[in-house]
């Protein structure tokens, strides 16, 4: 369009802050503070201007951190880890009953402890317990860093911040600042004589009165519309349907799952210990809902594992882990940490029930975390579950399952190492290497699922089991950093609806 035809369609709004960044840079909010004007009806015209490139929009975002209530709490007496830990440090411990004299609710204390034990701090034998004076400095450090977002000295993520955030110890906002800068378009339409002329762009009773006397902004009514957007396939359902039809020809069978789920089945039926640092609210998003129902049959089944083990074949033998199990603790409904809670429903109603019939089965589906979103971690996600069942399966077997399907899937650059889980013994953890962060990440973990897990089911035959990360590897197949980037507030509109297919399903070795 040409420069008088654009100075004429231009409203007095639009005028007047073309006029207030002719000579300089200007931040939207300050023009908005010195004229007294709606900074909402200016950022409008900014973006109505942007398309005609008459002016720039850069956005200048600041990260604010602030204490919640529960984190001025914490500056004030400490960080509940931090707490228990000076009384570690102040008195031996000898045994549980010790730590009633600590200025801590039940919740709190098991909230330390879990952290104290996750981090290699503390270790518990017997009930004997055993600090680590060398790492006992993290939790110093952790203590003073809310001082420091007390006095507004933070300004990125770490994940100490990230532990807080997840946490409720503090929150996060982003303030954004649009900075406006006139283009040359922009510079030439003021110094047009259309610019200058006082149209009317308003329609008032006196306006329609005086119709005859009064000279009117222009609205640019042949502009011709911008091409449709044309529909497609969002790109994680293709990526989720593609990943069926590789499970599908390798002979598995899909699952069906609830989001909401027992902490028995979550928890109790993998032989979580009661006390898992996983259970804390920092870890596990908890309803606050009526019981939901548990078998009882099996659940007492579960409680004998767990307080005195089995011995019921010459190479299954277990001690259990000599603890009450609180049957409280399993009637607690939570969104789902992971899908192995369906698997094991389907162990229970499937596979305990043909002990002789080989199984495969899997799900795509989502689990909940209490994360913070940063690139790698998302509060909820979808996990890849998979199980075999059948004779004398073995480590090298789950294996060649991993390496298969990731064959399939296009992402051969896969490591494995061994970890530790609760329910699988032994234990790997599924690597692959992402040329965007330039290191390796964690995609999924896996394992044999140990006797205790099986022994309440009548099961003794091996079952191998993983959880492939969906969401990682889709970021791996499009080449990105960040997981945020195909979902949420930070997601490139642009970028997922131009994914090319052989970005999703190409070779990527």
């Amino acid at each position: 369009m040409e420069t008088e035809k654009i100075a004429e369609v231009l409203s007095r709004n639009d005028k007047f802050l073309l006029s207030a960044i002719s000579k300089e840079t200007r931040y939207l909010s300050d023009i908005a503070k010195d004229s007294g004007a709606d900074k909402s009806a200016l950022l409008n015209s900014a973006r109505k201007m942007l398309s005609y490139d008459l002016l720039k929009i850069i956005n200048e975002i600041t990260v604010e951190y602030k204490l919640t209530e529960l984190g001025r709490r914490y500056l004030s007496n400490g960080l509940p880890e931090h707490t228990l830990l000076r009384k570690l440090r102040e008195s031996p411990v000898s045994s549980y009953r010790d730590l009633k004299d600590i200025q801590l609710n039940a919740d709190e204390t098991r909230a330390a402890l879990g952290i104290l034990r996750k981090n290699k701090i503390l270790e518990v034998n017997n009930d004997k317990f055993t600090i680590d004076k060398s790492k006992a400095v993290l939790i110093d450090k952790k203590n003073s860093l809310l001082r420091r977002v007390d006095s507004g000295e933070i300004s990125q993520d770490d994940e100490d911040i990230t532990d807080f955030l997840r946490r409720d110890i503090i929150q996060k906002s982003e303030k954004v600042n649009e900075k406006i800068e006139i283009t040359e378009t922009g510079i030439s339409v003021t110094k047009s004589r259309g610019f200058k002329k006082d149209l009317v762009d308003k329609l008032t009773p006196e306006s329609i009165k005086n119709w005859k006397d009064i000279e009117f902004r222009e609205y640019p009514l042949d502009t011709e519309p911008s091409a449709p957007l044309s529909g497609r396939k969002n790109i994680s359902k293709q990526f989720s349907s593609k990943i069926k039809d590789i499970l599908v020809a390798m002979g598995f069978k899909e699952m069906q799952s609830n989001y909401a789920e027992s902490s028995f089945w979550n928890f109790d039926v993998m032989m979580f210990k009661q006390d898992h640092p996983d259970r804390d609210i920092q870890d596990t998003v908890y309803i606050n809902a009526p019981e939901p129902k548990v078998p009882k049959e099996l659940l007492e089944k579960v409680r004998s594992v767990y307080e005195k083990g089995f011995n019921s074949a010459k190479n299954s033998k277990s001690i259990g882990y000599r603890r009450v199990f609180d049957e409280r603790k399993s009637k607690v409904l939570i969104m789902r940490g992971h899908t192995t809670a369906t698997t094991f429903r389907y162990i229970n109603d499937y596979i305990s029930k043909n002990k002789e019939t080989p199984a495969k089965y899997f799900s795509i589906s989502k689990v909940f975390r209490n994360e913070t979103s940063d690139q790698t971690h998302l509060p909820e996600f979808y996990q890849v579950e998979g199980i075999v069942y059948d004779d004398n399966l073995n480590l090298s077997d789950l294996i060649g399952y991993i390496k298969e399907f990731y064959k399939k899937l296009g992402i051969s650059k896969i490591r494995l190492k061994p970890t530790y889980n609760p329910y699988t013994e032994p234990s790997l953890e599924i690597q692959a290497f992402s040329p965007k962060l330039n290191r390796w990440i964690e995609v999924g973990n896996s394992g044999i699922f140990r006797p205790e897990t099986l022994e309440p089911f009548g099961i003794k035959k091996n079952i191998v089991a993983w959880g492939f990360g969906f969401d990682r590897a889709l970021v791996l197949r499009l080449g990105i950093g960040d997981i945020r980037s195909i979902y949420g507030g930070f997601a490139d509109l642009d970028f997922l609806r131009n994914v090319e297919s052989k970005k999703l399903f190409g070779d990527l070795s």
